[in-house]
């Protein structure tokens, strides 16, 4: 089960616990219709979260059992017409969410989400060692997108496509067949670097920020087939601007970016993000954030 499918089930179990208080409120002053569509409300609440349970988990989960007797204490509320009884109704339905609760987190391991989002097929050899390292404990999934090469004006471009250079066993496919804002993964891996506006050079053809907007972390991969192309203004572009970790390819690359981002109002706390791929920090920065969201 994905993270933030878990934390809207949380929010929405909060929602039934304020609701429950609503429900005695109701109940003291006997408002009975507001009562009924209450209930009705509330059922319908918990019936959403089971339903989202099994698409996701199939059927049979201790989780949909305790929701379904979460509406059978429901219906008995509706149908008790002695007040104290309703009362005690109450404290059961608010005790029979907190064992929803702790078998939500109990029954179903979170299950990461992780994209690797490349446009180079030789960058796909600094992503691939991740990919391997996380595939079996993630759900991962390699996408690809064209770039285009352009002069200074941005008159003369050339498309590019090197999907098809990347190895078929990861299933590699397109971003555009990716909903990134529908799905928000928990990490995305890009490479890079790419031209700011009114350079010469390379462009993906995506929108990184709109990338940024919806992963819950991102880890930039600048990609050098020659360290000395290495410049400081490859440091001031989105993707190593808002990335949280910025994985260079080489002690030399990283004083580049170290001495590009000392710079910044904010240098102190951009130095941090980065780490040298092949040092002993690359892997550890991963194993923390792994960590943190496990």
């Amino acid at each position: 089960m994905r993270e933030n499918m878990k934390q809207q089930m949380r929010d929405m179990l909060s929602t039934l616990g304020r609701a429950e208080a609503i429900l005695d409120s109701r109940t003291k002053k006997r408002e009975t219709e507001e009562i009924a569509r209450l209930l009705e409300d509330m059922q319908a609440s918990a019936m959403a979260i089971g339903t989202a349970i099994e698409q996701v988990e199939g059927d049979g989960t201790q989780t949909v059992r305790l929701l379904e007797d979460y509406c059978e204490l429901l219906w008995q509320y509706m149908v008790e017409e002695d007040l104290k009884e309703r009362f005690c109704k109450g404290r059961q339905l608010a005790g029979k969410r907190g064992e929803i609760g702790s078998s939500l987190e109990a029954e179903f391991e979170v299950r990461l989400e992780i994209v690797f989002l490349v446009c180079r097929s030789r960058a796909w050899k600094q992503m691939e060692r991740f990919y391997h390292l996380m595939k079996d404990k993630a759900d991962c999934y390699v996408l690809t997108a064209s770039y285009k090469e352009e002069d200074a004006s941005g008159e003369e471009a050339v498309m590019h496509d090197e999907s098809a250079l990347i190895p078929e066993s990861v299933k590699p496919f397109g971003f555009g067949q990716y909903d990134i804002r529908e799905r928000k993964p928990d990490m995305v891996f890009t490479d890079g670097p790419y031209a700011c506006p009114g350079q010469g050079g390379i462009r993906p053809d995506y929108d990184f920020m709109e990338v940024r907007e919806n992963a819950g972390m991102v880890f930039y991969m600048p990609f050098y087939e020659d360290e000395e192309l290495a410049e400081e203004d490859h440091c001031r572009i989105p993707q190593a601007l808002y990335s949280d970790i910025i994985l260079v390819p080489s002690g030399k690359v990283n004083e580049i970016y170290v001495n590009a981002m000392s710079c910044l109002d904010n240098g102190r706390d951009m130095i941090k993000k980065i780490y040298v791929l092949d040092g002993p920090d690359g892997y550890g920065a991963l194993a923390d954030v792994w960590k943190e969201k496990r």
